[in-house]
């Protein structure tokens, strides 16, 4: 159902949502900062920013006066450059909607506008291919598509989702910084993903957030570790960085202090002390971030008009010589393998399974996201190998972990069709680890990958028909091979009838079952009997799979 407007309530949960999502990526983002890291962490500073915002922020229906707190919140609270320009996002779209009480898709729409407008206005030189080319043209592009979103305030969140990926995707051809280093903008990724939370938040769709705020109350959390301590600055260091230097500048009414104050002279004062500047006003408040060599001409200048609220400078140049020791320690971390293997896997206890046969990379092969074509790229190029084995474990991941080659040129990549983890498992239990012949140890994780015979139960998502076979929804369903081979009420029939459909399965000696997060006890130990029951001389094990998709996935 499309959602026609929102209010003040709806938008405190896209934006919980938002800090969720942000969370759960800070470090993905910080990851991908390719600057000296001046400001820290985008990722951290991003999600500090919002986190503030949103502590500060009183709920109220109407969406006017719930950004009003956000915005209060997040200038307050802003961290680094990412973090002051994302405050004037909050700024921008609370001074577009201050005076509404339920926002439609058309007052959205503006207040993205307005949102990057004041962000680009607050820096003193905006650098296209970051965060701010990402908000503009993500919006901009949307203009010529507004009568198609036909009032709906998701459909224009999900399109502006997808244009601002396409324009987070060509950030490298605008800014020659990244394509050196191979990423997409820190910034820009970080705000792309605030806004998909937003948009889960808004429909309540996405199933990894929540709205416990708790874990997040601790303001500290997530800062960089304090480097008063750090060996890497010292006597001998060279200094070239200067200091982050951020403050709130409370403008004074006494007599020793300066009463003609205008922010764009005292910008362009600014200029003169150092860069990455970025400074506006809010009523009698100035917030200011500035690099500068020469911290105290700053305060200075400062000072001729108000006194502090508050005031940080971090030291740069420690903050890029542990950046720079970090990835230096990546790099000499990352050993030199004959066989490296990577699985996707879904499910903490299938998870643990694979690493107990310590497979080198292990990516998340969730349900509703299938594992991107990307997360392979990244895993081909964190390993130093002669050869890389992949597990995809799903018919719908193989052609991404194949488009990955092609994507970073890596040849030295062989990929066993695994439909399923209990295919990949029983692959790494036939593999001899102890094999230096990486054909021979290919083909015998082969073999053991086409072994096993594997059964998968689910409850049936929606009516469907199949050479014969139809379900209802709820049913509970066998596949085999991709197909529907059977369908029942309860797994006790479901199972029997599955079992007889499977060639050669009299002569299986062992089998093992893997529980879903949804399955219980009773499920488990009634799947488990009526096996026996039927196969009396076959082996069982069970292990806690935690799959989300299959109640049960049976091996034999």
């Amino acid at each position: 159902m499309a959602v026609s407007k929102i209010n003040g309530n709806d938008f405190e949960r896209m934006l919980k949502a938002a800090l969720i999502r942000l969370k759960k990526y800070e470090l993905k983002i910080n990851d991908m900062n390719v600057f000296p890291v001046p400001d820290g962490d985008t990722g951290t500073n991003m999600r500090l920013t919002l986190q503030n915002g949103i502590l500060t922020a009183a709920s109220s229906p109407k969406i006017g006066e719930y950004l009003k707190g956000i915005k209060k919140g997040s200038l307050l609270g802003a961290r680094g450059n990412s973090g002051v320009i994302l405050s004037q996002f909050f700024s921008g779209l609370s001074n577009s909607m201050a005076e509404i009480d339920e926002a439609t898709s058309k007052d959205f729409f503006e207040a993205l506008v307005c949102a990057y407008q004041t962000a680009y206005k607050s820096v003193i030189n905006p650098v296209e291919g970051t965060m701010l080319t990402v908000a503009r043209l993500g919006v901009e592009n949307l203009r010529p598509k507004l009568e198609s979103f036909n009032g709906a305030v998701d459909s224009l969140l999900s399109e502006y989702i997808r244009e601002m990926d396409a324009v987070l995707k060509d950030t490298p051809e605008m800014l020659p910084i990244l394509k050196e280093s191979g990423v997409l903008d820190s910034g820009g990724c970080g705000y792309v993903y605030m806004v998909q939370g937003m948009l889960n938040g808004l429909l309540n769709t996405d199933q990894d957030f929540e709205f416990d705020l708790s874990p997040l109350n601790d303001r500290t959390h997530g800062t960089l570790p304090s480097s008063v301590e750090s060996d890497s600055f010292n006597r001998t260091s060279i200094f070239q960085e200067g200091y982050c230097t951020e403050f709130i500048l409370q403008l004074m009414d006494g007599s020793s202090y300066s009463q003609d104050f205008e922010i764009e002279a005292f910008k362009e004062k600014l200029k003169e002390f150092g860069s990455s500047i970025v400074a506006f006003q809010e009523d009698s408040r100035v917030k200011v971030h500035i690099h500068t060599l020469k911290p105290h001409l700053v305060i200075e200048l400062a000072q001729r008009y108000g006194e502090f609220v508050t005031f940080k400078m971090d030291n740069m140049q420690i903050q890029k010589n542990e950046h720079e020791a970090h990835i230096n320690s990546k790099k000499t971390e990352k050993k030199h393998k004959p066989i490296a293997i990577i699985a996707v896997a879904n499910g903490e206890g299938m998870k643990d399974l694979f690493q107990s046969f310590n497979c080198d990379v292990i990516l998340d092969g969730g349900s509703t996201m299938n594992t991107s074509a990307q997360e392979f790229v990244d895993a081909y190029k964190s390993l130093d190998a002669d050869h890389i084995v992949v597990l995809p474990n799903s018919r719908n991941v193989m052609f991404a972990a194949k488009q990955a080659m092609d994507i970073s040129k890596i040849t030295n990549v062989s990929i066993l069709e695994c439909e399923t983890m209990l295919e990949g498992y029983y692959a790494l239990a036939l593999g001899q680890i102890g094999t230096e012949d990486f054909d021979e140890r290919l083909a015998q994780m082969k073999e053991g990958a086409e072994s096993v015979d594997v059964i998968s139960l689910a409850p049936a998502s929606k009516p469907y028909n199949q050479n014969g076979i139809s379900c209802e929804k709820g049913d509970c369903i066998a596949l085999y091979k991709g197909d529907l081979i059977s369908v029942g009420k309860d797994i006790k029939s479901t199972i029997s009838q599955a079992i007889k459909k499977v060639p050669g399965i009299d002569s299986k000696d062992s089998c093992i079952i893997a529980s879903g997060k949804n399955a219980t006890d009773e499920m488990t130990e009634e799947l488990e009997n009526t096996i026996q029951e039927i196969l009396p001389d076959v082996e069982i094990s069970v292990v806690p799979g935690g799959q989300d998709v299959h109640t049960f996935m049976v091996g034999f």
